[in-house]
């Protein structure tokens, strides 16, 4: 008995938020991806985290496709896909960066089991066709469940051995279906990037503060200039968030993936002397020079 009890256990693994989350990692982050999606209040954000609130979780899987980060782990249970294909319900709404990534999976279409679908999904449905057609893929076609024929004694052994291995499929451990970074949306379409990240030198200090806190890598320093990989960019906001001067705009933009370079300069302090980059050529001061306080004492003396 006790092996079944631990087997049904392992059925089910309560989300969890990792230490990927940009809140647990950047004590500025106003990221709340997880927490607008949250049907039923289950997150709360405490201090500088976000906690989940395992009595009023119902494990539906929103976060976890919602988060940018991929930083929590679960499974989106509400789901139903037969074949090619995404069963609608009216219990749920998916997102446009969901249907996105079915479609690279193999989605072909949506089911309908006869009532047609609500406002809520036609809107995320044309959204998102209007975005696949930015990305030079076909739509995704909505089709009515065909009606279900008299099985011969052949077909239906073949059906029960074919449901046999469905219903086993669906009782391996929930722990076992966990992948990494399986809702990142740009690491399925690789060619292209949806956000564009502008960098203001009037206003960079180039600190590195958001070369630190990004995770996603957008920010490449070379030997002579500062690369910015939009592709990489996956809208978590921490480069904007930690940037006091307020010198970084991310905007939503589907196309072609491009590389921006900007120069930098290698310069020497004008005040302790110390080396250091800038993007403009006529600073002549460091980052810590220029935001210390005059009767601040310069922490290279």
């Amino acid at each position: 008995m006790s092996l079944l009890v631990k087997w049904l256990e392992s059925m089910h693994v309560d989300l969890k938020i990792t230490n990927k989350c940009s809140r647990n990692r950047n004590v500025r982050s106003t990221c709340t991806f997880c927490l607008e999606l949250c049907k039923y209040g289950a997150l709360e954000i405490n201090q500088q985290s976000i906690e989940i609130n395992q009595s009023q979780c119902t494990s539906c899987g929103d976060c976890v496709i919602s988060c940018p980060m991929s930083a929590i782990e679960g499974i989106a249970v509400t789901r139903e896909f037969e074949e090619n294909s995404l069963i609608y319900k009216e219990d749920y709404t998916p997102t446009e960066k969901e249907l996105l990534i079915y479609k690279k999976r193999g989605l072909h279409a949506i089911t309908l089991n006869g009532a047609p679908l609500n406002d809520k999904w036609k809107f995320v449905l044309t959204e998102t066709n209007r975005m696949l057609g930015q990305l030079d893929q076909r739509s995704i076609e909505v089709v009515q469940r065909k009606n279900v024929e008299k099985l011969s004694r052949r077909d239906l052994f073949t059906s029960m051995q074919s449901g046999g291995k469905k219903l086993a499929k669906s009782l391996t451990p929930a722990s076992w279906k966990l992948e990494a970074n399986e809702w990142t949306l740009v690491n399925y379409y690789p060619e292209y990037q949806f956000y564009t990240v502008e960098l203001d030198k009037d206003k960079c200090t180039f600190c590195k503060a958001c070369f630190t806190f990004c995770s996603q890598k957008v920010f490449q320093l070379k030997d002579t200039s500062l690369q910015i990989e939009s592709n990489n960019c996956v809208n978590c906001t921490d480069c904007v968030d930690i940037c006091l001067e307020d010198a970084i705009q991310i905007t939503p933009q589907i196309k072609k993936k491009v590389n921006y370079q900007e120069p930098i300069h290698a310069k020497k302090c004008l005040d302790c002397g110390q080396s250091f980059h800038s993007l403009q050529a006529e600073t002549v001061k460091c980052p810590v020079c220029v935001n210390r306080d005059p009767e601040w004492l310069s922490p290279y003396q």
